[in-house]
Parts: structure tokens; sequence; C-alpha cells
């Protein structure tokens, strides 16, 4: 046992010198460093700062006494170029305002004119249709109603009721055959009502002569919303009526 404790000691002696060396020989290293590192870095700083102020002070002179001129050469060159710029367009503008006036109100003119003149050959050729299939189909949806009409309400009615009806059968092909009347194979035929206004709206929407089907009167309901912005639309307020066909083949 105590070869063994004095050999551990020996061991414990010996690391303990080889540290203390290791040490002694870093500090020394580093002392050496340090004292060669101190002359450069004053003989440096001392350069830089040097060479900093000189160019900076250069640099401050020359911009000073290349901004000066430049910027009075352009105060001068402004009055005389802007203002004949400013005229010419405002000229232009006033001519082409003028000219765009004057080709609306022609275009308008033209217009109107067009308007009046189609709609009163209509109602002079009114007297050549009274015995026609189309009077005799308004009179027997509106009745004596009709008579209380104005002559551009008459008009119209007699110029597109055939209109509404094509329109509205067009509306029934794109949505379809009601499903449940295709199943058990019915037709028939209801009459609608609305009033249509020159501004494309429609109002009083309704069913008065029914078709038998609830199926049918509620799909012609339908139509008409979906319809009524194609039909051509009238300068008073106007009763529309007319029949809706439902044919089963």
């Amino acid at each position: 046992m105590k070869r063994i404790y004095i050999a551990f000691l020996i061991s414990i002696l010996i690391h303990l010198s080889f540290f203390i060396i290791l040490n002694y020989s870093k500090l020394f290293e580093k002392k050496e460093e340090k004292e060669e590192q101190k002359p450069h870095s004053t003989s440096e700083i001392k350069f830089v700062k040097l060479a900093q102020k000189e160019s900076f002070e250069e640099d401050k002179q020359s911009s000073k006494t290349e901004t000066i001129p430049s910027s009075k050469e352009n105060k001068k060159q402004d009055p005389i170029i802007k203002p004949k710029l400013k005229e010419q367009k405002e000229k232009e503008f006033k001519k082409d305002l003028q000219e765009a006036k004057e080709n609306q109100k022609n275009i308008l003119g033209e217009s109107s004119d067009l308007q009046t003149s189609t709609l009163e050959q209509f109602l002079s050729q009114k007297d050549n249709i009274g015995n026609s299939e189309v009077f005799n189909e308004l009179r027997e949806l509106y009745g004596k109603e009709y008579d209380n009409f104005t002559k551009i309400q008459k008009a119209y009615l007699e110029k597109n009721i055939n209109n509404f009806q094509v329109i509205t059968q067009r509306a029934l092909n794109r949505l379809g055959y009601p499903i449940e009347a295709a199943r058990l194979k019915l037709s028939g035929i209801n009459i609608v009502e609305f009033t249509f206004h020159p501004n494309g709206d429609i109002s009083n929407l309704r069913i008065i002569s029914s078709s038998g089907y609830t199926i049918f009167d509620e799909h012609t309901l339908e139509l008409i919303r979906i319809a009524y912005k194609d039909y051509p639309r009238p300068e008073e307020d106007t009763i529309l009526r007319f029949k809706v066909f439902y044919r089963f083949f």
C-alpha cells in the first residue's frame, strides 16, 4: 500500500509541474505580442485621422463652388419657357371642348328626331292595324281597359306584344320545363300581368289567369323576373299583359 500511495503522489507532482511550465510559457508569449503591437497601432491611428480631415475639407470646398451657378441659371430660364406652353395647351383644350360639345348636340338631335319620326310613322299606320290579329289579341287581353290607354302606350303594345311572348318562351327554353310537370306530362296556359317602367324596372307582377296548375303559375313568375330585362322599354309606364304557353311533347 505504501508503494501505491508514493507512486500516486509522484504522478500528481509530475502533472503539476507540466501544468505550471505550460502556463508560464503562454504568459510570456502574450507579453511579447502586446509589446510588439503598441508602437504600430499608435502610428496608424494618427495617419488615418490626418488623411480624413484633409479630404473632407477639400470635398466641402468643391461642393460649395459647384452648386452655386447651376441654381441661378435655372431661375433665369423658367419664366421664358413655361408661360408659352401653358397658353398653347389651354387654347388647344378649349378648341377640343367646343368641338366635342357641338358633336354631342348633333348626335342627340339626330337620335331624338329618329325616335319621334319612327313613333309618328307607326301611329300614322294605326288605322290600318285596327282589324289585325294583334289588335284582336290586345282587345282580348285588356278588354275595355285598352281604350283608356294613351296613343304612345297603344303603339308600344301593338308593336311589341309578340316580342314579349317570344322572349319569354326563349327564357322558358333556357330555364327548362318544370320537372314535375314533365314527369306528369302536363300542359297549360296562363296570363301574366305587370307594370313596365321606362327605366327598365317592373312592379305589381302577378298571374291574372291561372293555368290550373300551381307549378306553371310559379314558373311563369320566375320566367318574367329573368326575361323582362330583354323586353323593349316603353316611353311611359305601361301595363303588360300576355300569355305564357306550356306544351309537353
